[in-house]
Parts: structure tokens; sequence; C-alpha cells
């Protein structure tokens, strides 16, 4: 092909990549953009041309658009580009603008003294980021989860930054989100921030969001959150509690590893999808793991039972069924509580998407007082056989050592030679944080089985913790047969071990 030939194909691709930006720019539907940004990114280097004389613009729309195709260029090509476009102070103001957001949020350079220092109003970054960040939560509320996520990763004073815009922006119910994020995030100082915004955010959403994060927060927060709250209500916003009816919980036993599955659910009327809600807390870490969902086909859930009754729940192959406990919606919100003491106490902080989804269950009435069970008391003589009940069919101990013990120990070996490893492993691995651990779960398990109608079980495990509170955790018939079950799977692994490289 002859030069003018060339000339001719070239200016043919780009008319068809600008056509292809002009759709980009009216899709509203996610999918269909993240498709038309890869056919634009299918083009290659030649759609950068294009897409750095689009720049130009203040459509949030638009902007993700571009961002879409930039995340999809060679990197080494597109990044130096934009840097390029950010600094360049015969562009407009709103084409560095976006330059700074594509490099920001979609190729997760944060922008540095020098680019920001480009812009007139350096803030201007922060408030396109906002309406950016508004425009994706209309098409999934986890938005904001993938955003505090990539925030994460820049500098200090971004986050300063963002607090500092919102309140430059018009109300809505998306920034109330990010600010009850932001309030229960690690970082003190923009905690309070947060919350001192949302109680100067004149929305029942605001109201919602502090009455919740009073049950959620730390006591020294949640408090702070109360006087927000109140103010609010002084100032004339309405705060009316969601309705706890038609919720119910459904609780796991906790599992030798201190798992305990709680779900939240609710049934909606005339068969319409329901509401569901999932925590995964384990003892010593607390909340580790938060689902759920706004509609999810009642099908798929377990229908509602008497108080006590028990449910069987397919899991992946493989896997025996999950055992779920009906029970009450205050006893579900009680197991979850008792997980964030443990975040409270630690200073660490729950997971992202139960920051997010946990309103669900806090924006409900207060919880009412947590009543203990009452368990005639049981003897401490046979406190080993709780560890027969199917409920504790996975409590054993396990360290990393405890391989090394069964190999000295051997298939064939004598009582006291076992019962001396058994004690050693007691002394050496069972301290005071280790016996808190197993009494708060051995607490929870003391609840569970009171609920399925299960009293000389609960008092089983009650006796239990008691006993671990009064004398050395080595004289407990309980403590030593989870030890003793550690050492019998950990010989059973290495038998077989053994009994493969024999069959080979």
């Amino acid at each position: 092909m002859d030069e003018s030939g060339k000339v001719l194909m070239g200016l043919m691709e780009r008319r068809a990549l600008e056509a292809a930006f002009r759709e980009l720019a009216e899709t509203t539907n996610y999918a269909q953009q993240v498709a038309r940004a890869e056919a634009i990114a299918q083009h290659g280097n030649a759609a950068l041309p294009v897409l750095l004389a689009m720049l130009d613009t203040e459509d949030p729309q638009l902007r993700g658009g571009l961002g879409q195709v930039a995340a999809r260029l060679e990197r080494t090509l597109v990044a130096p580009a934009l840097r390029l476009a950010a600094r360049a102070r015969e562009r407009s103001e709103a084409a560095r603008l976006t330059a700074l957001t594509i490099l920001d949020r979609y190729l997760h350079e944060a922008p540095d003294s020098e680019l920001l220092s480009a812009l007139q109003d350096p803030r201007a970054m922060a408030r396109q980021s906002l309406r950016e960040l508004m425009l994706e939560m209309e098409r999934s509320e986890f938005a904001v989860a993938e955003y505090l996520t990539q925030l994460a990763e820049q500098p200090p004073d971004v986050p300063d930054m963002l607090l500092a815009a919102i309140p430059e922006m018009p109300p809505h119910e998306h920034l109330v989100t990010l600010l009850r994020m932001f309030a229960q995030g690690q970082k003190p100082i923009a905690a309070q921030k947060a919350l001192d915004l949302l109680g100067r955010t004149r929305m029942p959403a605001a109201a919602q969001a502090l009455a919740a994060l009073t049950h959620t927060l730390p006591p020294g927060q949640a408090a702070l959150a109360e006087r927000n709250l109140r103010k609010l209500r002084l100032s004339g916003v309405a705060v009316t509690p969601s309705s706890a009816a038609g919720w119910r919980a459904l609780l796991s036993p906790v599992d030798g590893s201190g798992a305990q599955v709680i779900w939240f659910v609710k049934a909606e009327e005339d068969n319409a999808p329901g509401k569901l809600f999932g925590v995964l807390a384990q003892d010593p870490a607390g909340i580790v793991l938060g689902f759920g969902s706004q509609s999810t086909p009642m099908k798929d859930l377990p229908p509602a039972r008497p108080i006590g009754s028990q449910h069987a729940v397919p899991q992946a192959e493989g896997l025996p069924p999950l055992v779920l406990l009906e029970a009450s919606f205050e006893a579900g919100r009680r197991a979850v509580r008792d997980a964030l003491e443990l975040h409270w106490a630690a200073k660490t902080t729950p997971p992202l998407e139960y920051q997010l989804l946990n309103p669900l269950i806090w924006s409900a009435a207060p919880c009412s007082a947590a009543s203990e069970p009452e368990l005639a008391p049981a003897s401490t003589a046979h406190t080993a056989a709780l560890l027969d009940h199917p409920a504790f069919a996975s409590w054993f101990w396990y360290s990393a050592d405890l391989q090394e013990t069964a190999r000295q120990l051997g298939r064939r070996h004598d009582a006291a030679a076992r019962r001396a490893q058994v004690i050693a492993i007691a002394d050496a691995q069972f301290g005071p944080e280790v016996v808190a651990s197993y009494r708060r779960r051995l607490a929870a398990m003391t609840r569970w089985l009171a609920l399925a109608g299960q009293p000389e079980a609960a008092a089983l495990a009650q006796a239990v913790s008691e006993q671990l509170a009064l004398a050395p955790a080595a004289e407990s018939p309980f403590v030593r047969r989870l030890i003793g079950n550690g050492i019998d799977l950990a010989l059973s692994n290495q038998r077989r071990r053994l009994d493969g490289k024999t069959k080979r």
C-alpha cells in the first residue's frame, strides 16, 4: 500500500474510533461499557490519541469509559501520556482533571504534588472522584468497598482531601454511606471527621447511619455517634428505627477453629426476594467475613421453623451439610456483638463487606439485654464427655509442632508417655489468652445448646468453662482429651502418608 493509502486507512480508523468513543459516552449499562471499552482497546496504540483528545469532559459517565479503555491499553504508553496531559497548562482544567482521575482510579497511580499543582482547584479532583463513586454506586452498592480498598493504597492525605470535599457536594445517600464506612475505618482522625460530618448532614439517611454506628463502633466512638445523632434529632431530622419484624437468625455451632456462621434472613411479602446478611466470626480474630444481598430468592434459604429447630444446609461437594440452628434476631445480634468486642479489644476493624451491610441488622430497634440460660449445675468429673457430642465433632487441638509430637510417640506408645506429652502441651500452650478464647467459645456453645433444647449438654459446656477459670488447663479432663484428639489425628495423618508411600 502506498503512503496515501496508509494515511487514508489511518483516517478511517480514527473516525471509527471517534464514533466508538461517542457510543461509549452514551452507554449507561456497565457491562456494555466494559465490552465497548475492550473493543476500542483492540485497536491498540491507535486508540491513545483519540482518548487524549476526549479528555476535555466533565461527564463522569464518559470519564469512566475513558478510564476503562486506558486500563486496557499498554501501560508504558498510556500512563506517561496521561501524566503529560495532566501537566499541560495549555489544556483546560477539565482535561487535566480527567487525566488525573484516570491515573488515580483506573491505573492506580496516585497524583503527586507536582501533578496536583497543575490544577487551579486541587480539591476538584476529590469532588470528581466522589461524583464517579456515586455513579458506580448506582450500579452496585459494593462499589464503595472497592473504592476504599483502592484508597487504602493511596498516600495518607488522600482520605483527608475526600473528607474535606464532601461538604462541598450536594447531600446524597451514597455520600452518607461513604461517611459511614470512613467512621468504621482504622484511622481515628478520619473516623471522627466522618462522624462529625454525619452529624451535620440533615438527612434521615445520616440519622439512620449514626443509629447503626452506635451499635457497631467501639464504646468511645459509639458515644460520639450517639451525640451526633442527638444533634440531628434536635435539628428536626426524623429518626425512625427499622422494624425487626420478619427477621430471623440462623446460627451454626462453634467449630474446632472457633468459627461460627451467623445468618440473618428476612422474608418479604408476595414471594418477593428476601434479604440475607451473613457473618463468619472466628475467635479470637472477630468477624472474618461478611456477605449479603437485598434480593435473595427465598427458595435458596432455609424455611422458617420454630426457634431451636435445626437445618442441614448442603455445602460444596465433599463437605458435610452445614448445621444451622433457628434462633431469634436478638440471639444472632448477640453473636455478632461478641465478635465485635474482639475487634474492639484488639483495635482492629471488621471486613469492608461487614461495614457496608451491617445496617441491615443494626438499624432495627436497640438490642435487648442479653440473657444467659438458667441451667442446673453439671458434674465436672465427666467434662471430657462433652467432646462426644455431635456439635463438638470438629473440636481438637492443633499446633504446628503436633506432628513432631506424634512422630516421637509413634504408632504404639504407652499411656504414660502419651499423658506426659499431653500435660506438657497443656502447660506450654494453654496460656491465659488461649484459655480465655476457649472459655468464650464454650460460652457461645452453652447458649447454642440451650437454644437447641439440650440443657444437659449446655450445662456440661458451662461446667467446662468454669473449670478452666479455676484450675490450670492441664488439670482439665476436657483439655487433656482435646489435645489427645489432636495427637490421634496427627498419628492418623502420618499413618496415611506412610501407607501411601508403601503402595507406591
